[in-house]
């Protein structure tokens, strides 16, 4: 009797401390979710008023600061109660321009020191806003000039192809962006970055808007990012960037079939000489590889660089 009599007692300060936190939880206002974005002006038909636009000023600040003080959990219900609301169908075009712009203003500073947690959480804001000025958020803390902590890089890699697949950007957007990437991309030295870089390239490449002059131009700086890699990979400066090689040859090969097939002829075309510099190296390796344990890598990146050759040699198709 006395052991029951123990663990009931132990099960009952187990629920009430799971009570008191749940309490603390719901009342804390570190821990509460953002606000309500005013329904009329999510669904607003015309261009927002003077008056409505200052609204959507004061709404944002006021989460930027709820943003800069609460803690993990607190930024993770604040952006999770965020994106909930701007990612209805039913959000107007007119409320989503000007949000991106006030958002933009208030949260790029999340991005200029050293929090990647809050940075990550903003990131994921951007991808969910969906205007141009959120996507040149991410775009612009991509560029190791700018944005040192490669940590934060990753983080804004990550969001971008996802952002760009679902923003509303016309033909000449993506193919700006698509020049801008391919810039940063050569002084890009984090392979994971530079995996969701060519990743975000190779989306843009596949949209189906692109006239096909567009779509050329996004396949060349596409070669030209896939050369570079290849390049640097050969010299052995960088040997981890093996694994950004890999991902770009696989994104091509998986891709081929939505490349217009223009585009798709010049890809190949241009970035024919790497994948003959590729099998070339087959049996000796570039310097640093098997030092960086990559030779499995190597092998994959060989392989695919031959099945590729053989796409291009039988016209692209």
């Amino acid at each position: 009797m006395l052991l029951k009599s123990v663990k009931f007692s132990s099960s009952a300060r187990i629920a009430a401390i799971v009570g008191a936190l749940t309490l603390v939880a719901a009342t804390s206002p570190v821990l509460a979710q953002a606000d309500a974005i005013p329904p009329e002006l999510l669904n607003v038909k015309q261009a927002l008023t003077a008056e409505q636009r200052k609204s959507v000023t004061e709404f944002v600040t006021k989460e930027v600061e709820r943003f800069a003080e609460a803690d993990p959990a607190g930024v993770v219900a604040i952006r999770t109660k965020l994106v909930d609301q701007i990612r209805q169908t039913t959000v107007s075009p007119n409320f989503r321009r000007d949000f991106g712009i006030e958002f933009v203003k208030g949260f790029a500073k999340f991005a200029e020191g050293t929090d990647s947690m809050r940075a990550t959480n903003a990131f994921i804001l951007a991808r969910f806003v969906g205007t141009a000025e959120s996507i040149d958020f991410l775009v612009d803390n991509l560029d190791s000039d700018n944005q040192p902590e490669v940590a934060i890089r990753i983080a804004a890699s990550a969001q971008l192809p996802k952002a760009l697949n679902a923003a509303p950007l016309s033909p000449p957007q993506f193919d700006a962006i698509t020049k801008r990437i391919a810039a940063v991309l050569k002084k890009e030295r984090n392979w994971v970055v530079a995996a969701h870089e060519v990743e975000s390239i190779t989306q843009m490449l596949r949209e189906e808007a692109l006239t096909p002059p567009q779509a050329e131009a996004i396949a060349m700086s596409l070669a030209s990012t896939i050369n570079d890699l290849q390049t640097r990979v050969a010299a052995g400066s960088d040997p981890q960037l093996i694994n950004a090689l890999q991902r770009a040859l696989l994104a091509v090969r998986n891709q081929l079939s939505g490349i217009a097939g223009s585009a798709r002829t010049k890809l190949l075309t241009a970035i024919a000489p790497s994948l003959d510099a590729l099998v070339k190296m087959k049996s000796t390796p570039p310097a640093g590889i098997s030092e960086a344990k990559l030779d499995l890598t190597f092998k994959a990146v060989v392989n695919t660089a031959g099945l590729l050759q053989k796409v291009t040699a039988s016209g692209g198709a």
